[in-house]
């Protein structure tokens, strides 16, 4: 398992944050596998996989467009040492990210666990596993996502919409790595087995042009 300690100093999107978490409803996902999968099949379990998360949508035939739904959750991690606790808060706030499956290195996509719920720090003993799956996702050597980042503070700050993008500060940034959610571990593991699926077969495809 790629862990998150690991995961996180690449991912370049991500913020430190100090405000209230906002949670994730847990829905069952109902994902059927293709038992030979192929790349428009792996999609659309990518697709299903996150449909409580946020949105997939398929820009062309190798390349994908992954909508967060917003405000991205804030993600709290303990660590247990002498015994006490420290909590690292991570939130990782952008509206899209653009993924070409080829770039995508797949031996990069990894899960962790989280806590989203606001009160986690005050329920919390040593040794705990966090309700959240995190999927981190990460770029080959020298390759980047394009995304839309917003600032989370200003978007949980408005006031009834609709708003513009601009009032919530989203601007366009590129990172070598990104991470999702899911309320739903089977999901999260759907979800990453899809993509590596669909990574392998994009790039098989590609190199048949």
């Amino acid at each position: 398992m790629y862990r998150l300690s690991l995961a996180l100093p690449l991912c370049l999107a991500f913020v430190p944050v100090h405000a209230n978490a906002q949670n994730l409803s847990p829905r069952p996902v109902r994902i059927v596998l293709a038992t030979a999968p192929n790349l428009s099949s792996s999609i659309r379990v990518m697709t299903a996989a996150y449909s409580a998360s946020g949105a997939i949508v398929a820009l062309d035939a190798h390349t994908i467009v992954i909508e967060p739904r917003m405000p991205a959750p804030l993600c709290a991690v303990p660590k247990d040492a002498d015994g006490k606790t420290t909590w690292s808060y991570y939130a990782f706030p952008l509206a899209s990210i653009t993924v070409p499956l080829d770039i995508v290195d797949d031996k990069l996509i990894g899960e962790d666990t989280v806590f989203t719920n606001p009160n986690a720090v005050k329920t919390y003993r040593p040794g705990q596993v966090g309700e959240t799956t995190m999927v981190i996702v990460a770029g080959l050597p020298g390759k980047q996502f394009h995304t839309l980042a917003y600032d989370r503070d200003k978007f949980l700050n408005l006031g009834p919409g609709p708003h513009s993008a601009s009032e919530y500060g989203e601007a366009p940034d590129d990172t070598e790595a990104f991470a999702l959610t899911f309320a739903d571990r089977a999901a999260a593991q759907a979800f990453s087995q899809a993509l590596r699926n669909a990574v392998i077969l994009a790039r098989a495809q590609l190199a048949q042009r």
